[in-house]
């Protein structure tokens, strides 16, 4: 193996990128590209619907732009499911196939495909200087980096500020008696407190990652440590706290009944159209949920009617779901976003270099749809997010400690455990004792 230097000259700007290709040599440039077109194929989590569309930027602004770009490349952009969408690439890149590049996320996950050998080696890219060190830090194994991050991800409460202003509230919660008092008050006058769209099982982790912030790491800072490590299991740790309080919105009626058929489509327009106060979620969908998500579907195009449908007409507000007690400390539940990284056997890597080189320039237009889309939390330095409903929130960063969310210290297939045995429990089937045993279980199984 040995270390290439492959130089791409583009028109906005230059980066000289340093990639270890396997076996091969010598320099690649630009004007070695055939003229026919190159199809180039990416991979993203999520739900792609023609009618109810989760992801515009994926499915539509990413591969417009590059076309308009790069008249040479046709992307193929494909998203699926979070438990499909595991399980395919890892059947994928375990056969040597696979998508050329791809969603994944930070952390242990990573770990595991570079491990396997699955990932291109980016050390060296020049793009890599304008990163935060935080944000760099979960994708660096062994201090090579193998992915370029969004960002930093919140998991939060998103929640209608004018449904609380006409119940006379002024103020979030920063506890979790005054939370369940909040959703009574809206609950006996009628008011739906939160809609949950458990259908799409990965949802209910951005609820139970915001509680176990505070029931769990708080007393417990090196929990997944000592869990990796054999020293300690789910079944006997404060998970059980954070799925038992979790538990009691649904059986207080404080999460809509049904949520098991509701899907993220489906909730996200029930929390627009202001018949919920609050829905759990994260920064990533800010583009969806307010106005900023109904501009054009293609940089520097008109067509509105591919965009964002159905965004609140309300002020919305962005604050912490608590899991602690009075006088306890509150954590929140702050890592790093997931981000893209390349296949290890792509055979365009020349032309995916160019593709994310183009994505991550400060200066294209295609970059300015990323951030407005995804709405992480500043990856460059000095770079300002710039986005009012999250000011609350920036305010609480710099007065209270943050954990990464809880799944990206665990072997892929753990959380699948935990939401599938919650989908049960919330079904009327099992126990909290079946899911953290199931938990270790998997775990077990992974190590």
């Amino acid at each position: 193996m040995s270390t290439i230097p492959i130089y791409r000259s583009l028109p906005l700007f230059v980066l000289t990128l340093f990639v270890l290709l396997s076996g091969c040599s010598g320099e690649q440039s630009a004007e070695t590209h055939p003229d026919a077109q190159v199809s180039v194929r990416y991979m993203h989590m999520g739900v792609a619907d023609d009618n109810e569309d989760n992801n515009q930027y994926v499915m539509r602004q990413f591969p417009y732009a590059i076309a308009q770009r790069f008249p040479g490349i046709a992307l193929e952009s494909d998203m699926l499911p979070e438990d499909p969408y595991t399980k395919t690439l890892l059947v994928q890149l375990s056969s040597g196939e696979g998508p050329d590049f791809f969603e994944w996320w930070p952390k242990r996950q990573l770990e595991e495909l570079v491990a396997a050998g699955y990932l291109q080696d980016l050390t060296g890219m020049d793009i890599l200087d304008r990163f935060t060190s935080d944000s760099l830090e979960g994708f660096t194994v062994d201090g090579k980096v193998y992915g370029l991050p969004k960002g930093q991800s919140i998991m939060a409460t998103w929640y209608n500020k004018e449904l609380f202003e006409q119940q006379g509230i002024t103020s979030f919660p920063a506890d979790w008696p005054s939370f369940l008092a909040l959703c009574e008050k809206l609950k006996l006058t009628g008011i739906t407190p939160i809609v949950m769209p458990d259908k799409d099982r990965w949802f209910i982790q951005f609820g139970l990652y915001q509680l176990a912030a505070s029931l769990v790491y708080s007393e417990y800072p090196d929990f997944d440590k000592e869990l990796l490590e054999g020293t300690r299991t789910f079944a006997d740790s404060p998970w059980r706290e954070a799925l038992t309080k979790y538990k009691l919105l649904y059986d207080k009626g404080y999460i809509a009944a049904g949520s098991l058929d509701v899907g993220a489509a489906q909730a996200t327009a029930l929390f627009t159209e202001g018949q919920a106060a609050m829905m759990f979620n994260g920064n990533w969908d800010h583009a969806r949920l307010t106005a900023s998500g109904k501009d054009a579907d293609k940089p520097g195009g008109d067509d509105q009617s591919a965009g964002n449908r159905g965004a609140a007409a309300f002020e919305i507000g962005f604050m912490p779901l608590p899991g602690n007690e009075p006088g306890e400390p509150l954590l929140l539940s702050v890592g790093p976003a997931g981000g893209t990284v390349i296949n290890a056997n792509t055979r365009y890597l020349p032309e995916v270099l160019d593709i994310l080189a183009y994505q991550y320039d400060p200066a294209s237009p295609l970059y300015e749809l990323y951030k407005q889309n995804y709405a992480v939390f500043p990856m460059y330095k000095g770079e300002d997010l710039g986005i009012p409903e999250f000011d609350d929130y920036t305010k609480l960063m710099t007065e209270h400690d943050s954990i990464y969310f809880s799944n990206q210290a665990w072997p892929v297939g753990v959380a699948d455990v935990l939401c599938s045995g919650f989908q049960d429990w919330i079904a009327g089937h099992g126990t909290v004792d079946d899911i953290l045993n199931a938990m270790d279980k998997k775990l077990d199984s992974l190590r």
